[in-house]
């Protein structure tokens, strides 16, 4: 954002603010200023902290805090969020096609791709390029699931996460 002159402040979830540091550091470097949310910039994060001092956050509240710090600061102030909506899938996309590049780089197919849900962003733009070769060719995966492997839901699945970030 330095390179470009812009002014950028990211509201994180206090929760990943404390968890991953090393995602925060890499904004700054770039010169973002990062504030944990709930926090004492907006009312909207006032009120939860007045609530409960110990709120890890919510995705929910940082978006709202993002808008309310936004929309008081008009007409020089833009809103732009970050996760959730159709531009950040297709943003993840370029990780499914990029590894698409590289199997093809070595002559292989893969019979299964695994990704994370969360918000759903990381694993659709992982995922997706590769549908999109079962729906035109019929080609495999469609999904996170081989077609020799039973098919599970992502409901059935091991309900687990780390701070891949953090160590």
């Amino acid at each position: 954002m330095q390179l470009y002159g812009i002014e950028c402040k990211v509201y994180m979830v206090r929760v990943s603010y404390d968890q991953k540091p090393y995602r925060r550091m890499m904004m700054q470097v770039y010169g973002a200023s990062v504030v944990a949310s709930p926090s004492l910039d907006t009312h909207a994060g006032a009120a939860m902290l007045e609530e409960d001092p110990d709120c890890p956050g919510s995705l929910g509240l940082a978006i709202s805090e993002a808008v309310e710090d936004a929309a008081t600061h008009q007409p020089d102030t833009k809103y732009s969020l970050g996760s959730v909506l159709n531009h950040v899938l297709m943003h993840q996309t370029v990780i499914g096609l990029e590894t698409k590049k590289q199997f093809e780089k070595v002559g292989v197919e893969p019979d299964l791709v695994i990704a994370c849900v969360g918000g759903g962003s990381n694993f659709g733009g992982f995922a997706l390029p590769f549908a999109g070769d079962k729906i035109k060719q019929g080609k495999r995966p469609a999904s996170s699931r081989s077609s020799r492997r039973p098919r599970r839901p992502l409901t059935k699945g091991l309900y687990a996460y780390d701070y891949g970030d953090t160590r």
